[in-house]
């Protein structure tokens, strides 16, 4: 079957300013149709970035991602044989990018979505994934407890696949052009800081020069200081926080969004 992570959503009170943060910075293109009384919603041409706004007795960050299948009641039977207590959920029809909700072995929540039935709109109907922009969503991190489950779950059922590229515990599963990275959770890890529940970790991207990102930074800052990102390194748990981060093999330079969310970013 055919599957591909078609968005991610992070939740923000400054959803607004977050999603032209990463239209400024990466290039990512806003919806032909916006709705921004509910989200500000990117997107790099396959992969749409939306941004939300934070819900009461919600936590900011990562939130979710989404994943797009060619036959969404075959998957929802694929999720049942490989665990019966696996659910899904129907979603409003309001919702731009998904018909179900549903969750791996780790409670970690996904949205589903099929293509051309009617349920995508906005730039989740318009991400083609044709275009190969020198500036592009690369992949996305989760650290969960049980990562081998997990991993085996999106192998079996979505059909990802499992990549090994590198020899270092984790998980690399790939839909032929973003990377799920599935990181085992060990609570040894925050050794130095707070430790940070199980979910999503960071997103990734793939630009064409860091040294012009760098120097775009620089530039965005300088025409809107609302454009800084979190401080990112700073003091012995900030630094620990970093050390963290930089343990993934799929990125070379760091920094944070206007929310705080790591990012991981690579030539």
């Amino acid at each position: 079957m055919a599957t591909r992570v078609n968005h991610v959503a992070i939740a923000s009170d400054q959803y607004a300013l977050n999603g032209k943060f990463y239209e400024s910075l990466f290039g990512m293109k806003p919806s032909s149709k916006p709705r921004p009384a509910r989200s500000v919603v990117v997107g790099d041409g396959y992969v749409g970035l939306n941004c939300i706004p934070r819900r009461e007795g919600r936590y900011s960050g990562m939130d979710h991602f989404g994943l797009e299948v060619d036959d969404l009641e075959d998957t929802l039977a694929r999720i049942k044989k490989f665990d019966s207590t696996l659910e899904a959920v129907k979603r409003p029809p309001i919702r731009p990018y998904a018909a179900y909700s549903g969750h791996d072995p780790d409670v970690n929540i996904f949205d589903l979505s099929q293509r051309n039935i009617g349920f995508q709109k906005d730039v989740y109907a318009e991400n083609t994934g044709e275009a190969l922009p020198p500036r592009r969503i690369s992949h996305i991190a989760l650290r969960t407890r049980h990562a081998e489950k997990c991993a085996e779950f999106y192998v079996e059922v979505f059909g990802l696949k499992a990549e090994n590229r590198f020899n270092d515990g984790n998980f690399y599963l790939t839909d032929g052009r973003v990377t799920l990275m599935i990181i085992p959770w060990k609570i040894t890890d925050y050794y130095a800081q707070d430790p940070a529940r199980t979910g999503l970790d960071h997103l990734g991207f793939t630009v064409e020069s860091l040294e012009q990102v760098k120097k775009d930074m620089e530039f965005l800052i300088g025409e809107n200081p609302h454009m800084h990102g979190r401080p990112l390194g700073y003091g012995s748990e900030g630094e620990a926080r970093l050390k963290l981060l930089q343990k993934c093999p799929l990125g070379c330079f760091q920094l944070t969004d206007i929310e705080g969310v790591h990012i991981d970013v690579a030539e």
